[in-house]
């Protein structure tokens, strides 16, 4: 890929105009390929990795490949290129890692998704018998990973971290008779780290 992009018989892209080319990236157990959206390009690509078939005896898994094109390639190329490729178009309602691969400006589907997946797993523990102890390591393992990670990918407005916040901290003070219990401690002290009084969250 990279010497055919220095040949330029392949287009990667840039991500400003003075910035190097770039071809490909290779994410967890993933590639990413950029190319133009054109039949030479395409076929180019089919013919590379077939040469890395051959020479490494592995195969490409077509059924699990997918191409996703920018706003300005129409229908009609999408179906030739990715007809040429033998792999699917990814669709909006596509997701990668747990994330969609495409939101919309506003980011409130986004932001719909990544509540809603927190929540459900707030409310899957809330029927457990947990400990305070118990609340604190669900809370610090499996909660805030699932935010430390789509926050690291995407920006957030700050209204919703404050719905994040709500739905913790409603998680860890616990309900009684169908009623939120009282915080005896601002959830901002709860935040500090554990030398400093707080949990660390």
């Amino acid at each position: 890929m990279r010497r055919a992009v220095e040949r330029k018989t392949l287009t990667g892209i840039k991500v400003v105009r003075r910035a190097p080319m770039i071809s490909h990236l290779l994410f967890a157990d993933d590639s990413i390929f950029f190319v133009k959206a054109t039949e030479v390009e395409a076929g180019r690509v089919k013919t590379i990795f077939q040469i890395y078939e051959d020479m490494s005896g592995q195969v490409v898994n077509y059924d699990k490949t997918t191409v996703s094109f920018s706003r300005g390639v129409g229908d009609d190329q999408k179906r030739t290129v990715a007809g040429l490729m033998g792999v699917r178009v990814v669709v909006e309602q596509d997701k990668y890692l747990g994330l969609p691969t495409s939101i919309e400006r506003s980011k409130q589907g986004l932001t719909r998704i990544v509540r809603d997946k927190l929540s459900k797993k707030l409310q899957g523990w809330r029927g457990m018998l947990l400990s305070k102890a118990g609340r604190e390591i669900l809370i610090k393992v499996v909660a805030q990973s699932i935010l430390t990670y789509s926050m690291s990918v995407f920006k957030f407005p700050s209204n919703f971290y404050d719905d994040l916040r709500s739905l913790v901290s409603k998680f860890w003070w616990g309900v009684n008779n169908g009623k939120r219990k009282i915080p005896w401690v601002a959830w901002k002290k709860l935040c500090e780290p554990k030398y400093m009084g707080g949990l660390g969250f």
